[in-house]
């Protein structure tokens, strides 16, 4: 019997993921007991904190007991919406197995489902809701509209307005990749026990791949060339559903009356839904540079 001399097909794995994604930081969506823990599909409501620190004054035990002190009311509540993460590939029956496109789609949703998390949680295109670009104040030390600043100097300003809305409360900034390196030798981040970066005043540092060209706060410019919107936040909140196949569609013959009709060809789509829930009050924003000098 003759010996195929025809090289092997296989598939190649995707590889390792990178650490320290959004989805490794951000914290599960907290359910409610007697709840259906699917039911933010439906969308979620809450309360925000108010961002207020608490007051002295110059009391004494003995005194008439009389505060001064403005008391703060309740924030409205907010509604946050979920969205829905999409994938699909089209191949033909006579070229791949409907199995070997599933699997190709799931190591795929597997290994980029955090980016698609975290773009969204920029920009907000799917859920139409409250996102870090929608909800972003400019902070006391840097203007929106003002010249981008080293980053080094641009972490010191979050971290001041993190210390000022959170009151000792551990906050988020969210930088893109290209800056991280800068940020590691320009203001003493660390990797702390937990696996995360750490800034020397004690707040978590995400870059993933979904912060690439971070959207800018609205109403302001995008970023230009070297420069790039870095965000600060209070906690995320994340719930996401496994990803499912959503039938074959579309199958269909392909030909021509000049090119035979050789194969069916399909489409597989995937899906799978999340939501991302934050307190909008802490969250700011600063343009920050990539040269380390300005």
């Amino acid at each position: 019997m003759p010996v195929s001399t025809a090289p092997p097909a296989i598939f190649l794995p995707l590889g390792p993921r990178q650490p320290r994604r959004l989805l490794d930081i951000a914290s599960p969506l907290p359910t409610q007991e007697g709840v259906n823990p699917l039911r933010w599909l439906d969308g979620v409501t809450f309360e925000p904190w108010p961002c207020r620190s608490l007051q002295v004054d110059s009391e004494i035990v003995c005194d008439d007991g009389s505060f001064a002190v403005v008391p703060s009311e309740c924030v409205p509540w907010v509604t946050q919406t979920p969205f829905r993460i999409i994938d699909a590939m089209k191949g033909s029956l006579l070229d791949y197995q409907l199995s070997d496109v599933q699997l190709i789609l799931s190591v795929r949703y597997e290994q980029m489902v955090s980016a698609a998390v975290a773009r969204e949680l920029l920009g907000g295109t799917g859920s139409s809701g409250m996102s870090l670009s929608s909800e972003a104040h400019a902070p006391n030390g840097a203007a929106f509209g003002v010249a981008a600043t080293p980053v080094w100097n641009a972490l010191a300003i979050l971290e001041e307005e993190i210390a000022e809305n959170l009151q000792g409360g551990v906050g988020i900034i969210h930088l893109s990749p290209g800056l991280l390196a800068q940020a590691v030798t320009s203001y003493g981040l660390s990797v702390n026990v937990n696996g995360m970066w750490e800034t020397p005043a004690g707040n978590v540092l995400v870059s993933d791949a979904g912060y690439l060209n971070p959207t800018q706060p609205t109403g302001q410019a995008s970023s230009s060339a070297a420069t790039d919107w870095v965000y600060a936040s209070g906690p995320v909140w994340f719930a996401t559903t496994a990803p499912g196949f959503v039938g074959v569609g579309a199958e269909t013959l392909n030909g021509t009356l000049a090119t035979p009709w050789n194969r069916n060809t399909f489409a597989q789509f995937l899906a799978g839904y999340a939501i991302l829930v934050f307190d909008p009050c802490p969250v700011t924003a600063v343009l920050a540079s990539y040269a380390l000098e300005g």
